[in-house]
């Protein structure tokens, strides 16, 4: 029989990476209002416990020497370098104090920048350190990306605010999707996680026993990614919206061909819904403002109806969504969306007259 895990390492993988807890809409918050101070002590505890883990398997992904290995270590290595401040309720709204930056990071980075050559997936794992951070690793890795990937979209968008959106958009032709390789990320990751199990130690630190440990792999994996850098969009934003869609002869256009090309093609519901906000804010014609509102009603449709499916099952849909990572025909979170709403009966598209409800 599988071992399992605590559903406060669930949590405590993820809530080390980010206060907006993200795990498909499947895992309630830590930061919950129903937390007891017993679950909350429970929870700093488990942080304790998996921020150790973290450090002892980052060490032993880098001994590899692989460029995948590399870069992901390079990743759960500063998990285990944040401390919460004293007295605040994990997953509250006290931020985690950063420590003095393990060197180590630098040095993985830079091998593995250095032997990432045409593997996209390796570079795409150079994307989740901080964008903010100035590191040269990070830049060649896009650049080479850019160069694998001429059609992808994808590395123009994670070139962040060091991308001036105004400059690539004559370009944007050349641009036929949006792979952010996400699934591909998200099995490598899990697959990482699940060959290096919690020691029986660990688990016992991670107290008690509800999550098949291959559940908790799946989530902590989509923990990982959602909380890591994603797509810097103020450029592109900037570029396509109010009087800017005027500046160039092409502006608008080019807008919303990157716009149709993510609102189409993207492997995620971000980017999904980054395009449908493109072809809202370059429609001219009672149309195209037609055909956007009705793209934008039936993503919404989606995502509260996927969130549902999955939080009505009693273990939030964990275990349905590691089947469903397993599964080789799914191949983007819009497969896997389809997926979960045909299982619970869900129809795709929303019922006549359907609205999205405000809060």
């Amino acid at each position: 029989m599988a071992s399992r895990l605590s559903r406060p390492i669930v949590c405590s993988l993820t809530v080390l990476l980010s206060a907006a807890f993200a795990c498909g809409a499947q895992v309630p918050p830590p930061g919950d209002s129903r937390m007891s101070a017993a679950e909350a002590a429970q929870l700093q505890a488990a942080q304790d416990a998996s921020a150790a883990y973290h450090a002892r398997i980052a060490a032993e992904l880098a001994a590899t020497g692989q460029p995948r290995e590399l870069a992901f270590a390079a990743t759960l290595l500063p998990l285990a370098d944040r401390v919460m401040p004293e007295g605040a309720i994990p997953g509250g709204d006290a931020p985690s104090q950063p420590i003095a930056r393990d060197p180590r990071v630098a040095q993985w980075r830079t091998l593995a920048s250095a032997r990432a050559g045409s593997d996209v997936l390796a570079n795409v794992l150079l994307l989740q350190g901080d964008a903010r951070v100035a590191d040269a690793t990070r830049d060649q890795a896009l650049e080479r990306w850019r160069r694998l990937e001429p059609d992808n979209l994808a590395p123009r968008l994670y070139a962040g605010d060091a991308g001036d959106a105004a400059g690539w958009l004559p370009q944007a032709g050349a641009h036929a999707r949006l792979d952010m390789h996400y699934y591909e990320q998200l099995r490598w990751i899990e697959a990482a996680l699940a060959a290096h199990p919690p020691h029986a130690a660990e688990r016992a630190m991670f107290g008690g026993a509800d999550v098949a440990q291959d559940e908790a792999a799946a989530i902590a994996a989509a923990g990982i990614i959602a909380a890591a850098a994603l797509p810097g969009l103020r450029t592109l934003s900037e570029a396509c919206r109010a009087d800017a869609l005027d500046a160039a002869p092409t502006r608008r256009a080019d807008c919303r061909h990157v716009g149709r090309v993510a609102a189409e093609t993207a492997d995620t519901s971000l980017g999904t819904s980054i395009g449908i906000g493109l072809l809202e804010a370059t429609s001219t014609t009672p149309a195209q403002r037609a055909e956007a509102q009705a793209l934008r009603r039936r993503h919404d449709w989606r995502m509260i109806q996927w969130s549902r499916a999955a939080t009505s099952q009693p273990d939030d849909g964990a275990a349905q969504f590691a089947r469903l990572l397993r599964d080789p025909a799914v191949r983007s979170e819009r497969d896997l969306v389809e997926r979960v709403l045909d299982e619970a009966g869900i129809p795709p598209d929303p019922p006549a007259g359907w609205e999205m409800p405000r809060r």
